[in-house]
């Protein structure tokens, strides 16, 4: 006989990465992760717990609530908590951080992200994710934040972009995951196949579930996604599992993510999977084993960024 666990069973894509198994020794407890994007909405009951912080960039006051519900969705696949309630998140004990670069429109401008990263650093933030880009290249002034960032110890978990085809051909990933210093992340369905909309590239490092996500939204409620977008945050909450399980420096918790992923498509990497499906459970449990995006027009000199999303 065994339990039943409705929430798990609400969180398809924590569940088949085998984050649930882990949880009974380690929920990612106290691990800094900012998510970079919309905003969250902190008063959200499967939230509010792990809501640590943040600042809004786009109204330059500390109060990043989320409007547009996108950053909602993505701390919800992180972090919810584990509460008997709604969905529960890859890592539902970590200290969440809304970074808020994306305004009410679910648009906004890599300036924005700069300062974001800068806050990051400044404030003990272990990883980062970004589930937003531009299929133009920012610079590299975005670049250089991106990189200092990691240089300071940061993981930075990135979407590889919806501009996939159902050949999974071609070379379409987005920025800022296409930098050596972003894990890019793509995105695999209930089947673990790649899902049709997910980019392609051989930046790929990770593929995570990414169809029909279902996860926290603004009001209080919940809703189910699809995107790039909502792979990234499986990816994110994993390395904060790592990085509580003792890992701590950032080039060995990524290496930690590439080796115990789950090889899909080809043998090794490749340009749809990355080194394959991401694993919480070999990844972070000591004990175990384990086997569309488009740029716009800048405004007064900035570069605009528009979110890896299809919601």
């Amino acid at each position: 006989i065994y339990a039943l666990d409705p929430e798990l069973d609400n969180s398809w894509g924590v569940k088949r990465i085998g984050a649930g198994q882990v949880h009974s020794d380690n929920k990612g407890t106290g691990v800094r992760v900012a998510v970079i994007d919309s905003g969250i909405d902190y008063t959200h009951t499967d939230l509010d717990g792990n809501f640590a912080g943040g600042y809004d960039f786009v109204q330059d006051d500390s109060d990043p609530m989320d409007v547009c519900g996108h950053g909602t969705h993505v701390a919800g696949i992180l972090a919810a908590e584990d509460d008997d309630s709604g969905v529960v998140g890859v890592a539902p004990e970590a200290d969440i951080y809304a970074l808020r670069v994306l305004g009410d429109d679910c648009k906004g401008y890599y300036s924005n992200v700069i300062r974001a990263l800068e806050w990051a650093v400044g404030n003990g933030i272990q990883v980062t994710n970004n589930s937003y880009g531009s299929r133009g290249n920012p610079g590299e002034t975005v670049k250089a934040a991106f990189d200092t960032a990691y240089a300071a110890g940061i993981v930075h978990a990135g979407a590889a972009g919806n501009n996939g085809n159902s050949l999974g051909s071609g070379d379409n990933c987005i920025y800022p995951a296409l930098w050596d210093s972003i894990i890019a992340v793509a995105a695999t369905d209930k089947d673990d196949s790649r899902a049709a909309f997910s980019s392609t590239c051989p930046e790929v490092e990770l593929a995570a579930p990414g169809v029909a996500v279902n996860s926290t939204w603004i009001g209080g409620g919940y809703r189910e996604a699809s995107g790039t977008s909502m792979a990234t945050p499986h990816v994110a909450g994993t390395a904060a599992l790592v990085i509580a399980s003792g890992i701590s420096n950032n080039d060995e918790v990524r290496l930690r993510l590439r080796e115990t992923a789950y090889d899909l498509g080809k043998k090794g990497r490749d340009k749809q999977y990355g080194f394959g499906l991401v694993n919480a459970l070999a990844a972070a449990a000591s004990d175990s084993t384990g086997p569309a995006v488009t740029g716009v027009d800048p405004a007064d000199g900035a570069t605009a960024v528009d979110v890896a999303t299809n919601i």
